[in-house]
């Protein structure tokens, strides 16, 4: 069935709904919430220092991290030393179980950082976190770096996010979301991991992002991205990126559906993905869909298909399970 710049709705595909949301529900479990407060910063008249503590946030919020509060939503006064008092009042403020404070160190050309990690009652997680750099350019390896150590000291010691109500004795507690896979709608409130060989650390103004290189693969409950390389990119002030995008040989597995296309780009706001590129093609069982450019809406079950497109349902094929395409095309 072929039929060019065609609207279908896919009933058996419904998991393009969450196809690079990043975003899936996932079952109930001990919440990991950091918070970044903002970095002191130490130079030489006229020289300028990076704000690496809103670089790492952002890192953090695609390293699995459940919860993460930036600089500027913490509201904290850059800081590199501070009493448990001080630091068990951030974290209930900002709802987290773990704390991040630390100073940037400008000497020439290279860099210095030195972060402290504590728990909720400002109790210290280890020994102080330093990187150092002798280029502004390497400051992606150093964030990097930290925001391993910083997961792994989180995960092995931090304590849970400050509760600022409890429930009155004897009250239910509300029910776990489940992971639903194919039938879940998205929410940008789950954590992504993003590993990659290489990655890069880049600022454009009050804008940033972060470039992902070589063997470049995300993860969400059961949805997997590769790709050659990934590009998140933020808006001012926040955590979390508004926009992604996959390039070269972007693959996308969840159980037995499959996509690949050239180019994946994920518009955060308006909740869809665009898979464009020497006819991307979306697979699940024994059905397949292929077009120039194929647009998932991820609060509805419509996809768009333009140029070329070319849908084949083969239901009734051994093995196969039963697919339907509805809804007409213009």
């Amino acid at each position: 069935m072929k039929d060019g710049g065609t609207m279908q709705r896919y009933r058996t595909m419904r998991w393009l709904g969450v196809l690079l949301a990043l975003g899936l529900a996932t079952p109930a479990t001990a919440e990991v919430a950091i918070g970044v407060a903002a970095f002191e910063r130490v130079a030489a008249r006229g020289q300028v220092v990076p704000d690496v503590a809103t670089r790492l946030a952002q890192r953090l919020g695609t390293r699995g991290v459940d919860k993460v509060v930036g600089p500027s939503e913490m509201g904290v006064a850059p800081v590199s030393e501070a009493t448990p008092q001080d630091v068990a009042s951030w974290a209930k403020g900002a709802g987290v179980g773990a704390v991040v404070i630390g100073k940037t160190t400008r000497l020439g050309r290279s860099l210095s950082v030195d972060a402290r990690l504590y728990d909720a009652e400002g109790n210290p997680l280890g020994g102080p976190l330093v990187e150092e750099v002798t280029r502004v350019e390497d400051l992606g390896r150093a964030i990097e770096a930290l925001a391993d150590q910083v997961v792994e000291r989180v995960g092995e010691g931090a304590s849970a996010p400050p509760q600022v109500a409890s429930r009155p004795p004897g009250a239910v507690a509300p029910a776990a979301s489940a992971s639903t896979g194919s039938g879940g709608r998205y929410s940008d409130k789950s954590p992504i991991s993003i590993k990659a060989d290489q990655l890069e650390s880049l600022s454009d103004g009050d804008r940033r992002k972060f470039v992902f290189r070589g063997n470049v693969r995300a993860v969400q409950d059961d949805l997997v991205v590769i790709s050659n390389k990934m590009v998140a990119f933020y808006p001012p002030g926040s955590s979390s990126p508004d926009r992604m995008v996959a390039t070269g040989h972007v693959r996308l597995e969840q159980t037995d559906r499959i996509a690949h296309c050239k180019k994946a780009i994920f518009f955060r706001s308006d909740q869809r993905v665009e898979c464009t590129g020497n006819l991307a093609e979306l697979e699940q069982g024994c059905d397949r869909v292929r077009g120039e450019k194929i647009t998932f809406h991820l609060d509805t079950e419509v996809m768009h298909v333009e140029g070329a497109a070319d849908v084949q349902i083969r239901p009734d094929e051994p093995g196969c399970s039963g697919g339907q395409v509805a809804g007409g095309g213009q």
